[in-house]
This record gives C-alpha cells, structure tokens and sequence, in this order.
C-alpha cells in the first residue's frame, strides 16, 4: 500500500510521498548522473535510483518491495495527457547515455532549465513546437514575433539553439511514450460505435481499447519479468472494408496444466475441410496454459482470418 500510495500524483498524493521526494533527491550514490537536484524528480520515472543505505527503514522497505515484485512503467499504450505529464529530464524510457547527453550540462541545457522552465514531457513537446511556425527561421538572426518573445521576455540569448535542443530531447523518446506520435487513442472511440454491427444478427462490439489513462501513477505495472518491451506504437485500427459475417471457433487447450511439463496448443475452426482451420503448438517462448492457448487462438483468428 506505501508504494502504490507513493506513486499516486495529483492532488490525491499523501503529504509523506513529497518527503520521500525530497529524501530520494538528496540522498544519492556519488555516480549518479542528474547533478541537478530539482531534476531529481521521481526514482521510478526516471533513469538515477537513490542510496538506498542512506534511507530510512520505510523508504528502504518500498523500494525492495518494487524490485521484488517488477514494478515498471508498462502497457500497451497510454493517453496523451499521461505522457505529457511525465519528467523529460532522464526519462526512464529514454536511451540513457542518449539522453544524458543531450541534457549534459552547458549554456543551452542551462536556458531551457532555467529561463524557459521546461520539465515534463508536455513542457517540452509544446516548446519544440514553436519551431514549426511559418515565421521561424531556423538561424541565429531568426527576428520571427515567437524569437523576439523568447529573447524579450524570457531572456534567452539564443532562441533556435534552445529550440532545436528541446526537439532534440523529444526525439529521444520512444514512439510510444511520445505524444507527437499517432495513439490508439486516436481512433478508438470511433471503433466503438454501435453502427459497426448493423446487418449482423446478435452482432456486438468487441471493445479494442488499450489505452491507459488517468495520472502517471497508473502507468505502472508489478509481477514483469524484466525483459524489455515493445516502446513502438501499436496499431489497432479495424479494417472496414464491408466484408461478410464470418463465425470462427476457437479454443486452447493444455495437457499437464499447471506442471513444469505442461504443453498447449491451440486451434481455430472455421468450417468443415475448411482450408483456414489451423490448429498449433505453442512455442516455448510462450507459458504453457490453458489461457495461453485461448488468447493465441483468438489472435490467429481475428488476424489471419480473410472472409
């Protein structure tokens, strides 16, 4: 209950997880690479991890309990307003020694900490954007009404060197935790709709959606394995192209569940000598289970199926 109070955010926070915030900043290894307290933002969002000898019992207990049970930011996809609201300075999705030096310290890195205020993933993708205004001209001397702006009113000494690095540091991301990247979020709503189903008898909407939303918080799973994921962007559109109805069976199936030499299988039915029944073994790469083999059914079904 401690951590997944701590990873709450927003107002619903506890009072203690901005201590822990404070603690975490302050007490780090010698080596640790964000030099920068007030870019210590949260051990679990980004890339530098605290001393854990120099914590309290509680803070210690917390963290051994995240390694334990493979807490990690994880899932299929996510809002954009949750992306946005994530540390872009060390970001832990990021390619550490990438983004490290992209925000090494230097005049440039200096100005868009301390002059323009950028800090989260939203900061960022909204200042980098300026860039794409007609009037910018990608130079030194660039006099466009957005320059001029940033020079008069935010001081900054050159507006298209810290431009390009903010883009720069997006750029870091991978295209699932960039919100400048196409989401499913996108177009689910709009598979959602009921119309989809007219002319199909006891027809249903299968509901697609993948997207995580809410706060930063629910970004993050327990129980992962600690292999990495997949950070590209999944595509999810249903190809509409006014086919016919079409019932598939399906199933999965496992001998010796639930034991070391458990072996399963699944299998997709479409008809009599129908030449698009399959029936497979799981690899090994995979668990061995019941469900295991009901979810790759289903997959081989809705994927390889062509009415």
């Amino acid at each position: 209950m401690w951590l997944q109070s701590y990873l709450v955010q927003g107002d619903a926070r506890p009072w203690w997880a901005f201590f822990a915030d404070a603690l975490f900043a302050h007490h780090i290894p010698k080596d640790c690479k964000v030099k920068d307290i007030s870019l210590r933002i949260n051990p679990f969002l980004q890339h530098w991890k605290p001393n854990k000898r120099a914590l309290p019992p509680e803070l210690k207990a917390m963290l051994s309990v995240a390694t334990k049970y493979g807490l990690r930011p994880e899932g299929l996809a996510f809002a954009r307003t949750t992306l946005r609201r994530m540390p872009m300075w060390d970001h832990c999705l990021t390619d550490p020694v990438v983004i490290r030096r992209l925000a090494a310290k230097s005049a440039v890195t200096t100005c868009l900490k301390k002059k323009h205020g950028l800090l989260t993933v939203g900061d960022f993708e909204a200042f980098a954007a300026r860039m794409d205004s007609p009037a910018h001209c990608p130079a030194l001397t660039c006099a466009c009404n957005i320059c001029e702006e940033m020079i008069t009113q935010e001081r900054c000494t050159n507006p298209h060197r810290c431009l390009e690095r903010a883009k720069a540091i997006m750029n870091a991301l991978p295209p699932k935790w960039d919100p400048r990247c196409e989401h499913p979020e996108d177009y689910e709503e709009e598979q959602m709709n009921e119309q989809l189903t007219l002319g199909i008898k006891d027809g249903r909407v299968f509901d697609r959606t993948i997207t995580t939303h809410g706060g930063v918080g629910n970004i993050f799973r327990i129980f992962t394995d600690g292999h990495p994921t997949y950070n590209g962007v999944l595509d999810m559109r249903l190809l509409c192209d006014g086919s016919a109805e079409l019932t598939v069976a399906t199933d999965g199936l496992c001998l010796r569940n639930g034991e070391r030499s458990a072996a399963a299988g699944a299998g997709v039915f479409v008809g009599a000598n129908d030449a698009r029944n399959k029936s497979v073994r799981l690899p090994n790469t995979l668990l061995q289970s019941n469900q295991t083999g009901e979810a790759v059914a289903t997959y081989l079904a809705s994927s390889d199926m062509d009415p």
